[in-house]
């Protein structure tokens, strides 16, 4: 499967390099289409081809304009596409997608995808790998190999298949390196602990409860000045309190493999994904892209934003436990004009109620957004939220998608009750016999 996905991805990269002349790449706002679009944008300079980069929150209509205004002769989109053939198709330019989300109809462009090749790409290689797979064939760029590490921390993926082969390339190079042990960054105990969202705790901003915890293990002072026992201890007692909730999935989260970036200007792998999430979500992408195009310009200002951000998303957090919401095979929850639909759902899911599905209802003055996030326990019992949230938001009125354990959609204000109430139909189809 791995040498049909290279052969696909050789033919793209022979393609970009023979007939491009002036690209527009076209990529998501998280982590991995902000990595995927640092890949593909640092093959292009490196083969001479001019590029411009724009990102996205979906593909839309409304980028056909965008796309029919520029001189480009080639579009390149990255973490999307797949799932939209129709607005694909009215791009009257060279079109290459290097995407991971499960196609939908028939595509007539180059499509770089894992699942045409048999690979789940939900799992085992996200869009930034896709993006890196065709990069390597472009000329020597297997020094950008972490960045679609970076990609598929960022979406939440397991190193195994594809993204296996390409962690052993990047270890071979020397792109990367891979400790196993305490997965928390460096810096003051208590301050990593209280600001934490990858893991997250119920002590986290919780002062009382924070103090009790560290007094019960009599551990404090700089993480990287404990000793090996109390780096024992403090894992230990991590672990028990995911586990306690039920957690068992995000006890990696915890004590794991953990990758230090050797050519990115952020070491700390969990930390640059951080980062460059919240330049997404803030509509700053162009500052994540440069960071990860090794532009060390506005590193102090995106690590001074990712802090403020984690700061308000814990406050959103903790307002989402307060208004939780509970159908009889979905959790859910509706906020208005929030950041991180997708966080808010996807940590909820991981960190606090992992038994059921988890939607998040976001309604702005424009639509209301939704973010839905499963387990992969959930998924292998059944459970394919890419076409529970698609079919639902179609019924209503809008549009949806993604994987069978992460997807969203954009629907009319006044018809979150009744998408609810479809997902949690669609979903007691698919888990009625487990949930």
């Amino acid at each position: 499967m791995i040498n049909d996905l290279i052969g696909i991805a050789e033919k793209a990269a022979r393609l970009i390099v023979d007939r491009a002349t002036n690209v527009q790449v076209i990529s998501h706002t998280d982590a991995d289409g902000i990595s995927s679009a640092a890949i593909i944008c640092t093959a292009l300079f490196r083969c001479h081809i001019p590029f411009q980069a724009s990102f996205v929150n979906c593909l839309e209509k409304s980028i056909l304009r965008k796309i029919s205004s520029t001189d480009a002769d080639t579009v390149i989109l990255c973490d999307m596409g797949s799932g939209q053939p129709e607005i694909v198709k009215q791009i009257e330019k060279l079109v290459v997608i290097l995407d991971h989300h499960k196609p939908v109809g028939e595509h007539n462009c180059m499509h770089v995808n894992p699942h045409n090749v048999g690979l789940d790409g939900s799992f085992e290689l996200s869009a930034s790998g896709v993006a890196y797979f065709v990069a390597r064939l472009m000329g020597p760029n297997t020094d950008l190999s972490g960045l679609a590490i970076l990609g598929a921390l960022g979406d939440k993926q397991s190193m195994s298949g594809a993204n296996q082969f390409i962690v052993e390339e990047a270890i071979s190079c020397g792109a990367v390196e891979v400790n196993c042990g305490l997965m928390l960054e460096d810096g003051d105990l208590h301050t990593v602990l209280a600001n934490t969202i990858e893991p997250y705790f119920e002590f986290t901003e919780d002062e009382a409860k924070l103090d009790e915890f560290l007094s019960k293990l009599s551990l404090s002072g700089d993480i990287s000045s404990l000793d090996s026992d109390s780096v024992r201890k403090l894992a230990s007692a991590l672990v028990l309190t995911l586990l306690k909730r039920g957690c068992i999935e995000a006890v990696d989260a915890v004590v794991g493999e953990k990758y230090h970036l050797k050519n990115e200007i952020i070491c700390d792998a969990n930390k640059f994904v951080s980062i460059v999430n919240t330049c997404g979500k803030i509509e700053q992408s162009g500052i994540g892209l440069s960071l990860c195009l090794r532009d060390k310009t506005e590193l102090q200002h995106a690590t001074r934003l990712d802090m403020e951000n984690r700061r308000s998303l814990i406050n959103t957090l903790k307002i989402a436990e307060q208004n939780m919401c509970e159908k009889k095979y979905i959790r859910y929850v509706k906020l208005s004009n929030i950041s991180g639909t997708g966080i808010v759902a996807g940590i909820t899911t991981r960190y606090l109620f992992p038994d059921k599905p988890f939607i998040t209802v976001n309604s702005t003055s424009d639509m209301v957004k939704v973010s839905g996030r499963g387990t992969r326990k959930l998924v292998s019992q059944g459970l394919d939220l890419a076409t529970v949230i698609k079919s639902a938001a179609e019924a209503v009125g809008g549009t949806g998608g993604g994987h069978n354990i992460a997807s969203g959609a954009s629907i009319p204000n006044g018809r979150e009750e009744e998408f609810i109430t479809i997902v949690d139909q669609l979903i007691g189809e698919q888990l009625g016999s487990v949930l």
